[in-house]
């Protein structure tokens, strides 16, 4: 009998991530005997614990909880754990047979880099999720930081052994970086199906349009303000649904717009939900808004699509390979005038509803990717 393979999962900055994907992936590889720790503060191990989709697992504990509630401390003090970090790699070195980072942002990458070096064994795999425009909206500082921060990433990511992309856009993307075919492997994405398929209408919610995701600029969140005016001269009492959260600079700048535009009473603030209760909410609401400006995939739309809700989303290039048979409403990006006049005309015809998007959702499971990544696992032990 082969003995169990030994993942060490990158958690170092995962305080406020969304844990669901991972986790349904590891409860995967469970199924197969797969030994999981991860590593990262106890502020992770909290969370992961209260999520209670995974029992057993071991865990390596960062010191520091400092909360990551902006851009720039994220960037900072990414780099101090990951510089604490380092004092584990002996402890670590010959214990793993792989290091697995969910995303590929600097502060996931640096220590799977060290790690290479001094372990020649472990094999380093990692899902590639998103590009960092340089021209994205938000601070200039901070997006140029985030950008240059993910320069260096594509260059450390020249290390990985395996390289798990959620799009074919970000696989052209990768080639063209100069990446070794071999090493990159097409997964997609996925929703939580079983979740999506017992959760029901809550009677209790009064929403006629929901947003999902980060509060933050690339995210379209003025451009739903814009359309929030016009459909409000229609409809005085129509009400926007945000669920999500952003750092605290963001929200409190957004907020403050959303007062000086005098729309309080027409916006609610959710917060940030999981697991059932966030699919309940989604299918109680009539539309679903997300007016991204760039996107590697867009998988709150694809949740709130496969719910069976309407979708209002502007034309990005990820979005025809998901939506072939028109099961989003999809505008040029900025036109929001347009975006708005849609969904007036659908609350005029109470044209709400959305079979096509049903019919995606046991395409796009979480067991699909898990297989196809414990595979490769197996390929590189």
């Amino acid at each position: 009998m082969k003995p169990p393979l030994r993942l060490l999962i990158n958690g170092i900055t995962f305080d406020d991530a969304v844990l669901a994907p991972l986790l349904l992936n590891i409860k995967y590889w469970q199924a197969y005997s797969c030994k999981i720790t991860f590593l990262g503060t106890s502020v992770l191990e909290k969370r992961i614990n209260e999520t209670k989709i995974i029992k057993s697992f071991e865990f390596i504990t960062l010191k520091g909880k400092k909360r990551l509630e902006s851009r720039l401390i994220l960037i900072f003090e990414g780099l101090r754990r990951n510089l604490i970090a380092t004092f584990y790699i002996k402890g670590i070195k010959n214990n793993y047979d792989v290091i697995y980072s969910r995303s590929s942002v600097l502060d996931l990458v640096i220590f799977p880099y060290l790690i290479k070096i001094f372990d020649k064994k472990i094999k380093w795999v990692t899902v590639f999720d998103n590009t960092v425009p340089l021209t994205d909206p938000g601070n200039k500082f901070i997006r140029f930081l985030a950008w240059a921060f993910f320069q260096i990433s594509l260059i450390f990511l020249k290390r990985a052994d395996k390289i798990f992309v959620i799009s074919k856009a970000l696989d052209d993307y990768l080639i063209r970086k100069g990446f070794d075919k071999e090493k990159v492997i097409l997964t997609g994405n996925a929703v939580e199906v079983d979740l999506i398929k017992k959760a029901k209408k809550d009677e209790r919610y009064s929403i006629d349009a929901l947003f999902v995701g980060r509060i933050n600029e690339t995210k379209g969140i003025y451009d739903m303000l814009n359309v929030l005016e016009i459909v409000k001269k229609k409809y005085p009492n129509f009400q926007l649904a945000i669920m999500g959260a952003g750092d605290i600079v963001t929200e409190k700048k957004y907020k403050m717009e959303i007062k000086e535009r005098e729309l309080e009473k027409n916006v609610q603030f959710l917060g940030y939900k999981t697991g059932l209760k966030k699919f309940n909410i989604i299918k109680s609401s009539k539309i679903f808004l997300f007016l991204s400006k760039s996107e590697s995939f867009g998988i709150a739309l694809l949740e709130a699509v496969c719910c069976g809700i309407k979708g209002f989303a502007y034309n990005l290039e990820p979005y025809k390979y998901i939506y072939k048979h028109n099961e989003v409403n999809l505008f040029p990006i900025g036109d929001y005038e347009s975006v708005a006049m849609a969904i007036i005309e659908t609350f005029d015809k109470k044209l709400f509803g959305n079979l096509g998007g049903e019919m995606l959702v046991d395409k796009y499971s979480w067991d699909r990717i898990a297989k196809i990544e414990y595979n490769n696992f197996l390929k590189e032990k």
